[in-house]
C-alpha cells in the first residue's frame, strides 16, 4: 500500500483562510465598540448639543504645544534607551521616528509602526534586531508607567469606574493597580527581567533573543521618563478641556489620568485602528461622573484635537531630514 500523502490543498485553504477569519474578527469587534461609543453620543446629544461650548485659542494652542512636549519627552526617552544598545540617536531623529512611525497605529494590526521604525533605523545603519529589540523594551517600560498613572488617578477617584458597575468589580481595580505598581517597581530595581520577559517573547514568536546591559539607573530614567511622558500628554488633554468648556467640573488629577487610561487602553485594542471607539469609549466611561452627558461630547472632540496634535507632529517630523535623504 502507499502512504497517503498529505492533503496539502486542505492545509493551504484552512492557513489562507485564518488571515481573512482575523480580519473579520477584528472588523466586527471595532464596530461593535464604534457603535457603543457613537450610541452614548446619539443618547446624550440634547445635552451635548445644547452644552455652552466654548473656544479658549490661547489654551487650545496650549494644550496642543502640551501636546507636542510629550512627543519630545517620549522620542528623548527612546534615545536614552537606544543609548544602552551602543548608539547614539540625535533627538531630532528620534522624534521623527517615533512620530513618523507613530501613525503606523492607524493601520490595522499594529505592528506597522515596528516595520516603520526598522526602515528609519536602517538609514542609521542601525540593525533590525536592534530597532525591534528597542521597541519591546520601550513598550515594556511604557505600559506599565501609563497603567500606574491611570490607577493612581482610579485609587484616589473610585467614582469614575460608576459607569460600569464599580461595585461589582470589588477590589478588582485595586488588585490591578497593586499588580502594576508591583511589576514598575521590578523594572526599576531589577531592569534585567525586563529583558528576560523580552527575550522569552521573542523566543516565544522564533525570533534572536537580544543581549544588552541596561542599568538601574538607565532603567530608572526610562521609567520615569515615559511616567512623566504620560503625566504631560493627561496635563495636555486637561487643557483642552479647559479650551472648549468653561471651568469643567472635573479635578486636575482625574482629567490627566482619565485621559491616559483611555489611551493605552485604546493602544491596546488590536482590532481598532488608532483605538477608534475603545479609546472614546472608555473616555466617556470615566469622565461622565464629572461631566455627566456632555462627556461624549469632550470625547469625540477630543479625537479631532488628538487627531490635529499628530499631524502638526508629523509634519515637523516631515521636517527633520536624516542621513541620506535629500533637502
Amino acid at each position: 500500500m502507499r502512504p497517503e500523502e498529505p492533503d496539502t490543498e486542505n492545509q493551504t485553504r484552512k492557513s489562507s483562510g485564518r488571515p481573512l477569519l482575523a480580519a473579520v474578527v477584528k472588523v466586527v469587534l471595532a464596530a461593535v465598540v464604534i457603535y457603543f461609543a457613537g450610541r452614548q453620543l446619539a443618547a446624550n446629544w440634547a445635552e451635548v448639543s445644547q452644552y455652552h461650548w466654548t473656544l479658549h485659542p490661547p489654551l487650545m494652542i496650549l494644550s496642543i504645544v502640551l501636546h507636542l512636549l510629550t512627543f519630545v519627552i517620549f522620542s528623548k526617552t527612546w534615545c536614552l534607551l537606544i543609548h544602552s544598545f551602543g548608539f547614539d540617536v540625535p533627538l531630532k531623529y528620534g522624534f521623527k521616528i517615533s512620530y513618523i512611525t507613530n501613525l503606523g497605529r492607524y493601520i490595522p494590526g499594529k505592528i506597522w509602526p515596528v516595520f516603520g521604525m526598522i526602515y528609519l533605523l536602517n538609514r542609521l545603519s542601525i540593525s533590525k534586531e536592534v530597532a525591534f529589540a528597542s521597541w519591546g523594551v520601550a513598550t515594556i517600560f511604557g505600559m506599565p508607567a501609563a497603567f500606574l498613572a491611570g490607577f493612581i488617578t482610579i485609587f484616589l477617584y473610585p467614582e469614575m469606574l460608576a459607569g460600569i458597575s464599580a461595585g461589582s468589580l470589588g477590589i478588582g481595580p485595586f488588585v490591578v493597580a497593586a499588580l502594576t505598581l508591583t511589576a514598575s517597581f521590578v523594572l526599576v530595581v531589577s531592569p534585567r527581567w525586563a529583558i528576560a520577559l523580552f527575550n522569552w517573547f521573542l523566543r516565544l514568536i522564533r525570533r534572536p533573543t537580544v543581549n544588552f546591559e541596561l542599568g538601574k539607573k538607565v532603567a530608572l530614567q526610562v521609567y520615569l521618563g515615559y511616567f512623566i511622558g504620560w503625566i504631560c500628554f493627561g496635563v495636555s488633554f486637561y487643557t483642552f478641556m479647559n479650551a472648549i468648556m468653561v471651568d469643567p467640573e472635573i479635578p486636575i488629577i482625574a482629567g490627566v489620568g482619565s485621559f491616559v487610561l483611555a489611551y493605552i487602553i485604546g493602544y491596546l485594542a488590536f482590532f481598532s485602528p488608532g483605538g477608534l471607539g475603545a479609546r472614546e469609549l472608555v473616555l466617556i466611561t470615566v469622565i461622565s461622573p464629572f461631566l455627566g452627558p456632555v462627556a461624549s461630547g469632550v470625547a469625540v472632540t477630543a479625537r479631532v484635537w488628538n487627531l490635529i496634535s499628530e499631524i502638526v507632529a508629523a509634519l515637523i517630523a516631515l521636517l527633520i531630514k536624516m542621513e541620506g535623504e535629500r533637502a
